[in-house]
Formats: C-alpha cells, structure tokens, sequence
C-alpha cells in the first residue's frame, strides 16, 4: 500500500513513525463509510479511537437540559476517543458526523497495545492532550463573560491569533457556532450584523475581515 493511501498517515499522532509501523497501525484499524447525522461514539460507544480519513464531525455534550453544547469540530485527520480510551468515563460526550464521511476505528485492545510497545505515540498522545484542555480552556474563558457581544470579540480575536490573518474562516457553521458561544443563531447573525454596519468586520458568509481587534 502507498504511503499516500495510509488513513493513520494523515494523524498527527502516527505520520512521523516509521512507514513500515504506519502499515502495523494500519492493519489494524477498520475502514467505514458513515452517513451524515451517525453518531459514532456516545456513551455507550467510547471503546475505540475514532480517525476522520475524509469528511467532518463535531464533538458534543448535553447539558442537564438536553441541549447541545459544541465542544470541537473533527475535519480530516483529527482524532477522538483516546481520552476515554485511557479510563475517563464519557458520561454525555458524543460525536457525531456533519456530511458523509469515511472513518477509521482503532479497537480498545488495539489502541491499548500501541500505546504499551510504543512510547513516542504515548508522548504525543500528551501534547495531543495539551492541546485539548488548552481549547476547552479558551472555551471557558469566553462563556465566563458576560455577554454574547464580548464572547463573540473574544472568540474573532481568537481566530485572528490562530489562522495567522484578520481574513479569517468560521470553523463552524451558524447553528454550531451559536451553541460554541451560548447563544441562538438568531442572537449570532445579529450580532455579527451589527459588527459589520459600524466598520469593524466585512463579512461574506463564514468570511470574515477582523478590521480592528475587538
């Protein structure tokens, strides 16, 4: 098999290991075709890592409500499942599929193999980790504040910082980014709206020209 065609070799945790211990890994995890709308790990499903090869996905949690709240959107190459793989409990994670998408599952005893005969993915695994809390932390900081105004100030600067340009992408569709943020899509567009008619935004769709950090 090509390199090119390994779906571990588009993951950061696996693409600097040796092309023969790629084709290992590879060997073992499980191609599947999903629909839009598949949840692939709930609660009663974190047994295994979950690989977007190609498609998206968002993280979720429910709140005691029921309601939505988005905590990450999957594109091609990310990962997810290693943390409950290690022994935290999912009480009311899920990750659900935002197209049709092609995944790769990496089993419990699998996953639990490499990590044992393999040390650097273990370290990776780490800075992985690192990563992870540091967002969910950027998270936290943004719904302390009071207001939708100032989440959404935050979150574009976030964004200016992050995408290296004041021309920058929504990640995240209005409905997801809304429930980032704590607020309705209603609530966002008017926002957004209001930013764009005083000059500190031009906005196209998900594009958007930051013209003066907020």
């Amino acid at each position: 098999m090509m390199a090119e065609e390994l779906c571990v070799r588009l993951v950061p945790l696996f693409n600097q290991l040796s092309i023969d211990l790629q084709r290992q890994i590879e060997r073992l995890v499980h191609h599947q075709h999903v629909r839009r709308g598949t949840v692939v790990i709930s609660p009663d499903n974190s047994n295994r890592l979950v690989i977007i090869e190609q498609g998206q996905g968002r993280l979720y949690q429910l709140s005691a409500t029921g309601e939505e709240q988005v905590q990450r959107i999957l594109n091609t190459g990310d990962y997810v499942g290693e943390t409950w793989l290690l022994g935290v409990t999912n009480s009311n994670n899920y990750v659900e599929m935002m197209k049709d998408s092609n995944i790769c599952v990496l089993d419990h005893s699998d996953f639990t193999r490499l990590i044992q005969a393999h040390s650097d993915i273990a370290l990776k695994l780490l800075a992985g980790q690192a990563l992870t809390i540091d967002n969910l932390r950027q998270q936290t900081q943004l719904m302390g504040l009071p207001s939708i105004e100032s989440r959404l100030a935050m979150y574009l600067n976030q964004l200016v910082a992050k995408q290296g340009s004041s021309l920058v992408t929504l990640p995240l569709k209005m409905k997801d980014l809304s429930s980032y943020l704590g607020t309705t899509p209603e609530t966002l567009s008017r926002k957004l709206t209001q930013l764009q008619k005083v000059g500190k935004i031009d906005r196209h769709l998900r594009q958007i020209r930051v013209k003066e950090l907020l």
